[in-house]
């Protein structure tokens, strides 16, 4: 009985929370539609009465609602632009941009993330230094900041190396290549320091250890973060459209401006389609999220591999999306892999300028600090007499500051 009363009550107050919230999404957007018809009414007679109108009516409540869905469907379905072009066309252009932006930079973002990571748990500071400059900024600085920076800054570059393209997949990957080396160096933290011991006595290589007993116990303690970062990617690829690339949030606004009078229906489409990219990826990361903890060490696998074919299809995939918006030909084909090579050889090149330049500041400032730090610390040091036959200490000495040099 008790269980019964507490399962009852549990559904009433979730029942009456959607109510609720029903209600004042039906508010809203009664708000917008009645905001519209007085925007566009044609007579003083018209703007008058659609002021007055009480919104909190039942009546007018259900009118506005049901004109703002009726118009939204409309839009969707049977609305053309000036020119005769269906809405949808816009809509489906973004995706398709949106898609092949993601499925490239993502799969890249990866790779160079796992070289970050292996960099930053060097015992080189040559290696570890630059590596953790890079990560530290571009964790810490916009994506705004660096899109329009590359975009402005690299303008005195051939086109065929710097353009849309090349720059916005260049942009996404540099940034959130930091992050998958976060995600990456914490998944190879996680494991047994032990295994890689025990495969350097058995002779593995660096290389055979990260492939063969690093990675495959790595990818599914990683995959949840990095789906997870895939659907960040999806939202932040907008910013994209700052630079001109018609992706989904261009296309909504080039909708808005043509036909202001269906702005809130746009925007209310352009959401649900990123609403429709991130849900299912989303669902996928908590199933993988829970299995985690079930999943074990399968030697008939080759966990490495399927996760490179993986990145592969993807690239692929991004790839295809972007032929069904430009065109499925030869010509468009070579120009899709030619500004995939330059995007990845523009992304390279930033990396190992501004970890070189960032890296060498950084540890010339560090050696400076440490050569201060240690005169320092000798010149309070006190003096010692000399000739009371302390050898012993003398010798102890001269090996600490040996030792603190190297």
């Amino acid at each position: 009985m008790a269980s019964n009363s507490s399962r009852l009550r549990s559904t009433g107050v979730s029942v009456l929370l959607i109510i609720v919230f029903v209600f004042i999404a039906a508010i809203f957007i009664g708000a917008l539609e009645k905001a519209e018809a007085c925007a566009t009414a044609k007579s003083l007679v018209q703007l008058q009465t659609c002021k007055s109108e009480n919104l909190l009516a039942p009546g007018n409540l259900l009118h506005y609602n049901v004109q703002f869905f009726q118009s939204l469907f409309n839009a969707l379905l049977f609305g053309k632009d000036n020119a005769g072009i269906p809405f949808h066309n816009y809509f489906l252009t973004g995706l398709g941009l949106t898609i092949e932006f993601c499925f490239i930079s993502m799969p890249l973002a990866i790779v160079l993330g796992l070289l970050l990571a292996l960099m930053s748990r060097s015992r080189l500071d040559i290696l570890r230094i630059p590596a953790r400059s890079f990560v530290e900024f571009f964790r810490n600085t916009p994506l705004l900041v660096q899109l329009l920076a590359l975009w402005s800054g690299l303008n005195f570059l051939p086109q065929s190396f710097v353009n849309l393209f090349t720059v916005g997949v260049a942009a996404l990957v540099l940034n959130y290549g930091a992050y998958e080396c976060e995600n990456l160096r914490a998944g190879i933290e996680a494991l047994d320091r032990g295994q890689g011991e025990a495969a350097a006595t058995l002779g593995f290589s660096r290389i055979q250890t990260l492939r063969l007993i690093e990675l495959p116990q790595m990818i599914p303690i990683v995959l949840p973060p990095i789906i997870n970062d895939l659907i960040y990617m999806y939202k932040d690829s907008s910013i994209l459209s700052l630079i001109s690339v018609a992706e989904l949030t261009a296309q909504t606004q080039i909708l808005v401006r043509q036909h202001a009078s269906l702005s809130w229906q746009f925007y209310a489409i352009g959401g649900g389609i990123y609403l429709l990219l991130s849900l299912p990826l989303g669902r996928l990361a908590r199933v993988v999220e829970n299995r985690v903890k079930s999943l074990k060490f399968n030697t008939n696998i080759d966990t490495t591999t399927v996760a490179v074919e993986v990145l592969v299809g993807s690239i692929i995939l991004g790839v295809i999306a972007g032929l069904l918006v430009a065109g499925i030909s030869v010509a468009n084909i070579g120009n899709s892999l030619a500004n995939i090579v330059a995007a990845v050889g523009l992304a390279a090149l930033l990396t190992a300028v501004v970890a070189i330049v960032l890296g060498g500041i950084i540890y010339a400032v560090s050696r400076l600090l440490r050569l201060i730090t240690r005169r320092g610390s000798r010149d309070s040091s006190p003096a010692r007499p000399v000739g009371n036959g302390d050898n012993t200490s003398d010798v102890g000495v001269a090996a600490a500051m040996s030792s603190s040099d190297l």
